[in-house]
Order: structure tokens, then sequence, then C-alpha cells
């Protein structure tokens, strides 16, 4: 039995809803206009905040859930399910640091920026770490998905030209 694929289409809509509707609601007038507390940090950044951040843990989700079918539906493609989720974890977590950063920035006490930058810096070569790692474990595989759709990719191509063509009558002319 086939998986069905159509649920990243969910989570795709549903991202690219959240930022949509994050950068409106923020641009919105009330949103711009309104601060919270005394460090004067926008609404409009705080919708942008959680509507940012709602979308990465989406695509976090995305990418989890799609490791997960690859890993259910077995064979060669069951080894690119750890890739999957090292990439998306190395691109939510870089990702991270750019939302977090805009929202706290007003907040943040100058002596606790760097703080944030290492965390980030431990974070974000962790997760690069892990993708390398799981590339050098699983480069089989990726190399034999990679194959694999380049045959396809040539197949697909030579078939036109395997069609028979119908014997040319010299006694019709144009």
């Amino acid at each position: 039995m086939t998986e069905n694929w159509y649920w990243i289409g969910k989570y795709l809509i549903v991202i690219v809803a959240a930022l949509l509707l994050g950068s409106v609601l923020a641009g919105l007038e009330p949103f711009r206009s309104a601060t919270i507390g005394t460090a004067g940090v926008g609404a409009g950044a705080l919708v942008q905040f959680i509507a940012h951040s709602g979308a990465l843990a989406l695509l976090w989700a995305l990418g989890f859930r799609h490791a997960s079918q690859l890993r259910r539906v077995g064979g060669p493609s069951a080894h690119l399910a750890a890739m999957v989720l090292a990439l998306v974890t190395l691109i939510v977590v870089a990702s991270a640091y750019g939302v977090l950063l805009r929202f706290i920035t007003p907040i943040l006490a100058s002596d606790l920026k760097p703080v944030v930058d290492w965390i980030f810096i431990v974070a974000i070569l962790s997760a690069a770490l892990w993708l390398l790692w799981v590339l050098f474990t699983d480069s089989e595989a990726l190399i034999a998905a990679v194959g694999s759709v380049a045959a396809a990719g040539k197949k697909k191509q030579a078939a036109p030209a395997d069609k028979p063509t119908l014997p040319v009558d010299s006694r019709v002319r144009l």
C-alpha cells in the first residue's frame, strides 16, 4: 500500500498562512502603536514573533512527520529519514535565532546578548554536525536516491523517442 503524501500541503498552507497573517496583523495600526511594558516592545513585534515561531514549529513538525513516514515506508528511503530530520532541524535552529533576536532585542540587556549568541552558535553547530554525521553514515542511501531520480529522468526523456513511427507513404504529397 502506498503512503498518502497530501498532508504536506496542509502543513505548507498553514505555514504560509501564519507568516502572511503575522505580517498583516503586525502592520495594522493597533498593533503598530501599542507597546508592551516599559521596554517599548511593540504588539506588532509580539504578533510577528508568535507567527514566525509557530511557522518554525510547524516546519519542524513537517520534517519530523516526513521522516516518520519515510521510516514507515521502508526500503532505501528509510535511510533518508535521519537526513531529512537533521536538515530541517538545522534550518529551524538557524532561523529561530533571527526570530528570537528580533523580538527580544529591546528588552535584552547588552551583557546577555553574547550569551544568547553563544547558545545559538552551539545549537547551530550541533545541528550542522548532526547533519554531516548522518550524511556520512547514510551516504549510500543518498547516492541511491539521487541515482534512481536520475535514472527515472533519463527514462522519461527517452520514452518519446521510443514511440513507433508510422511508415511514410511516398505517394502522399503535401
